[in-house]
């Protein structure tokens, strides 16, 4: 289950970040709607914060009896058994379609072309960095998208590690963009907002590498590729 409810929670670029109880909601109708399971018990909840790397919250029992109650979040199926209200599953259900653009959404996508991975006088310190930008590029143009947004996934990483020791040291894409927001004094306040746009380049990275059902289209690396190359752009260390 770490590794599902991990997978499920990546679709959730700033999940770490959210209030605590939407960070419990979407645990709950992990474990209840993608698991189906009929409820969640506390003991379970608190083993998904775990499993996702993220504190448990220190009142927990409390806030579970507020989202039961003022909060109108959560149903009693049991004592000591939660699920979620019906008009909550759904708003996570409207949530959870627009995290990737369906192909009809195609149209309204920022409109860019493979330049996009060009940087014309441009000398790169990190010679694979160039080489795999070059593959992105060709990967874009035959519209190989899984291709193009694994690329530019290792592009990121490598170019963040470029940056500071401490954010090489870092374990995993997500601990380094982190490490990165959290450090402002190693990039503009322009890059740092463009950093928190580049959590969606570990997400369809995640996607390609471990989901098994949903597969990267063009509006999917459109939407990562702009500020990808403002932070190649701003580097000069990479």
């Amino acid at each position: 289950m770490k590794s599902r409810v991990n997978e499920w929670v990546d679709q959730f670029p700033y999940f770490h970040e959210i209030p605590a109880t939407d960070q419990i909601t979407l645990l709950v109708y992990f474990h209840t709607i993608e698991e189906k399971k009929e409820s969640i018990s506390r003991e379970e909840l608190q083993t998904l914060f775990r499993f996702v790397d993220v504190p448990e919250p220190d009142n927990l029992p409390q806030m579970l009896s507020y989202m039961f109650g003022k909060g109108k979040r959560l149903i009693l199926k049991s004592p000591g058994q939660y699920s979620l209200r019906r008009e909550v599953r759904q708003t996570v259900e409207k949530q959870l379609a627009t995290i990737l653009p369906s192909p009809d959404l195609a149209v309204a996508a920022p409109s860019i072309s493979s330049g996009v991975f060009e940087f014309p006088g441009k000398t790169f310190n990190d010679s694979k960095v160039e080489i795999l930008l070059n593959e992105a590029k060709k990967s874009y143009d035959t519209e190989c998208w899984n291709a193009c947004g694994i690329l530019m996934r290792i592009v990121l990483e490598r170019t963040l590690d470029s940056v500071d020791p401490k954010i090489k040291a870092a374990l995993g894409l997500k601990d380094k963009l982190n490490v990165s927001i959290s450090s402002p004094h190693l990039f503009s306040k322009t890059m740092v907002d463009a950093l928190k746009e580049l959590k969606n380049a570990k997400l369809i990275g995640d996607i390609v590498a471990h989901h098994s059902s949903i597969v990267l289209e063009k509006p999917d690396i459109n939407i990562v590729a702009p500020p990808l190359r403002i932070l190649l752009k701003e580097v000069k260390t990479v």
